[in-house]
């Protein structure tokens, strides 16, 4: 590691801290649960940050992926308790995670991806390996159904 690489780390995590903490909250609905990620996540990345090409997408696709794992965990384990409705203190954000929360994991993605972190639909599928086309649909499905539900 040379000594340049820990400034460059550190800028990067100032850089996209807030960004990665809201992406993992609207996916988890946890601020706690959205903290760790984010900790690991960089923790994860720090001994081959070098070999990283685009640190943005993988810090991303990392968080992505590391509440999709924990949501499978935890459904598996049934900890997940679905009618937890208080994620954080501010009402805005807890009504859409409420909505949020019904949607499947990939359709959701999709909307924080697009709505929260403002990407295109081409940087979303290349972050969730998925063809545009998928993309498309399960933005698609996913605001159908939000739809049905605030009607």
């Amino acid at each position: 590691m040379d000594d340049e690489q820990p400034d460059a780390i550190g800028a990067m995590y100032q850089q996209f801290k807030n960004q990665l903490l809201g992406l993992a909250t609207l996916l988890s609905g946890s601020r706690a649960i959205a903290e760790e990620v984010v900790q690991d996540v960089f923790a994860t990345a720090i001994p081959r940050w070098e070999s990283i090409d685009n640190h943005e997408l993988y810090l991303k696709r990392s968080v992505v992926n590391r509440v999709r794992s924990l949501g499978r965990r935890a459904s598996r384990a049934k900890t997940l308790r679905r009618d937890r409705e208080v994620v954080t203190s501010e009402p805005l954000i807890d009504e859409t995670w409420r909505l949020l929360r019904r949607l499947p994991a990939r359709q959701r993605t999709v909307l924080v991806l697009r709505i929260h972190l403002d990407m295109a639909d081409e940087e979303i599928a290349e972050l969730m390996d998925c063809p545009e086309s998928t993309v498309r649909s399960l933005a698609f499905r996913a605001l159908a159904t939000l739809r049905r539900e605030l009607t």
